[in-house]
């Protein structure tokens, strides 16, 4: 099933790599990303994905958990360890709970269970691409000037509650939740830590995105920290 997309508001020419072992699927999500403007490679073993990774990263990665020469999680991990922030969508056919902790805590970004319908599957990783193409462009204009002094990493441990209440317009479970997005935690580790459900934890992670006007999660300290200098 070929999958088309509703509005063709994705840059076309974005390289995603498909890490999989099963030669007919990998075969399958390639022909439907290709037919939808990617460029898709396949990876068959987890040694492999890491050198093409470290060769020419790509800009998205699906990531397959049973697979040869280093499993899912090991590869997701290095990747993670040697600086490859590119999103990462998990599609495997685990579908226990605990694995998909484990998947997010190690920086994935989504997580499909197999068997899945192809619809959903490339509209998530349409709408990664979205967040990859602003980004890109949000980076550009930023480094339009000459020679900007890089800003120093945002520091959050000095910050309370109480102030990003204040210089947010946050409720104090949103203001809990926005500090440990910012030092990077899942929404999963954040139901955990809060006692509060997934869903009321996604939920407030989007309202915290749209309040401070992000676009990601790696963006949330930095916007915390200019939010309360501010005041």
């Amino acid at each position: 099933m070929t999958y088309t997309r509703a509005v063709n508001d994705v840059s076309p020419n974005l390289r995603i790599l498909i890490v999989e072992d099963h030669d007919d699927l990998a075969d399958a999500l390639r022909a439907n990303l290709r037919s939808e403007g990617y460029q898709a490679t396949v990876a068959s073993d987890g040694r492999q994905a890491l050198a093409m990774v470290r060769a020419d990263p790509p800009d998205i990665v699906v990531l397959d958990l049973g697979i040869p020469g280093l499993d899912g999680f090991e590869l997701l991990s290095r990747l993670r360890a040697e600086g490859h922030w590119c999103p990462v969508l998990i599609l495997s056919a685990r579908d226990a709970d605990s694995d998909k902790v484990e998947g997010f805590r190690l920086g994935a970004d989504d997580y499909v269970t197999k068997p899945f319908r192809t619809l959903e599957l490339m509209a998530r990783v349409d709408a990664m691409a979205r967040r990859v193409v602003r980004e890109r462009a949000a980076s550009s204009v930023q480094s339009a000037p000459a020679a900007p002094v890089p800003a120093a990493e945002p520091d959050v441990s000095l910050l309370t509650p109480q102030q990003i209440m204040s210089a947010c317009g946050l409720t104090l479970r949103q203001a809990e939740v926005a500090l440990l997005i910012a030092v990077g935690h899942s929404n999963p580790e954040i139901a955990g830590r809060l006692g509060i459900s997934r869903f009321t934890a996604r939920n407030h992670a989007e309202q915290i995105f749209s309040r401070l006007k992000v676009e990601s999660r790696w963006q949330v300290a930095r916007a915390l920290c200019d939010a309360v200098a501010a005041v």
